[in-house]
């Protein structure tokens, strides 16, 4: 695996330029898709740079690659089992039972919409769950998908049908 150093390029991005020490890089065929569930040491908000100390579920947005295809960024929104139902609305909350094992979550997840990152497809930020051999511990379901889109709509303002 190719490693390479973390530079903040732009507001919550993390891109790792080529050539460089630093980041234990995964193949890119092992890379997630958009609405993957990884399991993520999800940066804090006061060292943006670094790995979280807690590993945690993530849901991927978008995947990135640079311009030779050789390394990848994966955009991320947080994952916590915290609630805030009464303060956070807006956000993607999981607790079906049946979904949540679909998924692979092993508790009811709330996403927080508004805490989005990119970060390098490395295994310094994602990390496989005990007993698992990939740090993709699923994919959101119909369910999870619908209830995302609704969100999207309300988050712009406007009305569900």
């Amino acid at each position: 695996m190719e490693k390479a150093e973390a530079t903040e390029t732009s507001g919550n991005s993390l891109m790792a330029p080529a050539g460089e020490a630093g980041w234990t890089y995964y193949p890119l065929l092992s890379l997630p898709r958009a609405l993957d569930i990884v399991w993520c040491r999800f940066p804090t908000r006061d060292k943006p740079s670094n790995p979280g100390p807690k590993s945690r579920p993530a849901l991927v947005r978008s995947v990135y690659l640079n311009k030779n295809h050789t390394r990848a960024r994966v955009e991320v929104t947080y994952g916590t089992s915290n609630q805030k139902l009464d303060t956070r609305p807006l956000d993607l909350v999981l607790a079906n039972a049946t979904d949540l094992a679909e998924m692979g979550l092993p508790q009811a997840t709330r996403f927080d919409l508004d805490a989005t990152v990119t970060l390098p497809w490395c295994e310094e930020f994602f990390v496989p769950r005990p007993g698992q051999t990939s740090p993709i511990i699923g994919h959101l379901n119909y369910a999870g998908v619908s209830q995302l889109e609704t969100l999207k709509v309300l988050r712009r303002g406007g009305r569900v049908k």
